[in-house]
């Protein structure tokens, strides 16, 4: 593929947490600067804001970027109505003033955003990722005409949609939000050489975090967002079974969120705290990876779910429910154990299976690292958008 010149890229965001900006993260930093001139702007308040700042992309910020992260709160976008017209105002003059080729938006609030923005500044080429469908089947009833109506205007806008899952796509796509040529797959990566790196520093120190007090303990980690759609209770109501049944067997909960308070309660009433453990957010996520021995997923919708990835680049099996686009990743009876949604017996019964199997263990570990780096690898996803990029150029420069 030739691309030609070099196109200025604009990447809009929310608040940088969770898999959308770790995504925003690893695309940014890995786009070729030879051909791309990549500029990304986002909400400040989230954990992966310093990281960005030291990729030399041109960084944002459309509020003061001044509060440090709030984690119990912060979301893909978080504010007030006057964090929300101030940045949307910010974001315009942006726009306007640096003249990009393409307008990538991310998320729900900052999708409709920089849609708007770059519609109204005549950018031609204007790119909207389904890291999630707003108003899709697990939203409140209340909210999914609203959703669905704000994005089928938003379709107006958008020259072409990026699913990072096939089960994503069918789903927009079925739910008549926009034809099935105008969405294209380009599964997800992870930052393989971040991740090694933080595995290489405190591997040791992330195991004691973990809860881990004996080399044959066995550690069962949730990793993610202490919010509704991780399923974080599904995990803990199964606890006293595997924990009965398996006297090695230690759980961490690695995340933080509006939930976090009422799920350490759940577990106090349980009866099981000397054996869990929240630790809150980790700094080094590869570090915490090459600590745990399984990686559980019980999460309620899950478009893909980047933290399989990492649980197979650490040769790490998985476990969890098989939603949405999660069995594009882990493979049953391959590289995990997916049961399906909100089953809770089958979910203990996978979880003392794989904790009394260290042999099992190994060998779904192995798979899935084999499995990541024939799949995976981000060569392949940074490709794919500059590929995508340069299509969607040359079509609308031929339009005009």
């Amino acid at each position: 593929m030739t691309y030609g010149p070099r196109h200025k890229v604009l990447h809009v965001t929310g608040v940088s947490i969770g898999g959308s900006a770790e995504h925003v993260l690893l695309l940014t930093k890995s786009l070729d600067p030879e051909h791309f001139d990549v500029h990304v702007a986002l909400w400040s308040g989230g954990p992966l804001d310093q990281t960005l700042s030291t990729t030399g992309r041109a960084l944002h910020f459309l509020d003061s970027a001044s509060s440090p992260a709030r984690l119990t709160s912060a979301k893909a976008f978080s504010g007030g109505r006057l964090r929300f017209v101030t940045g949307f105002v910010r974001l315009v003059r942006l726009i306007r003033c640096e003249r990009f080729d393409v307008v990538h938006t991310h998320t729900s609030v900052a999708g409709v955003l920089g849609r708007i923005a770059a519609a109204t500044a005549g950018v031609p080429v204007r790119v909207h990722m389904l890291h999630s469908i707003a108003g899709n089947e697990h939203s409140g009833s209340r909210w999914r005409p609203a959703a669905h109506l704000a994005e089928r205007l938003m379709d107006r806008l958008t020259t072409h949609y990026v699913a990072g899952s096939d089960a994503i796509a069918s789903t927009f796509v079925a739910s008549g939000l926009a034809s099935s040529s105008r969405v294209t797959r380009i599964h997800y990566s992870m930052d393989v050489e971040r991740f090694e790196a933080g595995a290489r520093r405190c591997v040791d120190d992330a195991r004691t975090a973990l809860g881990a007090t004996s080399p044959d303990d066995v550690v069962v980690s949730l990793v993610g967002r202490l919010e509704a759609q991780k399923g974080v209770e599904h995990l803990i109501a199964v606890m006293p079974d595997v924990l009965a049944a398996c006297p090695t067997a230690r759980f961490a909960i690695v995340g933080d969120g509006s939930l976090r308070a009422a799920l350490e309660q759940q577990v106090r009433e349980l009866g099981v705290g000397e054996r869990v453990r929240f630790t809150g957010w980790h700094p080094e996520i590869g570090a915490v990876m090459h600590a745990t021995d399984i990686l559980a997923i019980p999460s309620r919708w899950e478009a893909f779910g980047i933290v399989n990835l990492e649980a197979m680049a650490a040769s790490k099996p998985v476990v969890g429910f098989a939603v949405e686009g999660i069995p594009e990743v882990v493979v049953h009876g391959e590289t995990g154990l997916l049961v399906e949604r909100g089953d809770e017996a089958a979910l203990a019964a996978a979880l003392i299976r794989l904790v009394g199997d260290r042999a099992l263990r190994c060998r779904f570990g192995h798979a899935g690292r084999e499995r990541f780096e024939e799949h995976f690898l981000p060569r392949s996803m940074v490709a794919g958008h500059a590929t995508l990029y340069a299509e969607l150029l040359d079509r609308e420069g031929a339009a005009r």
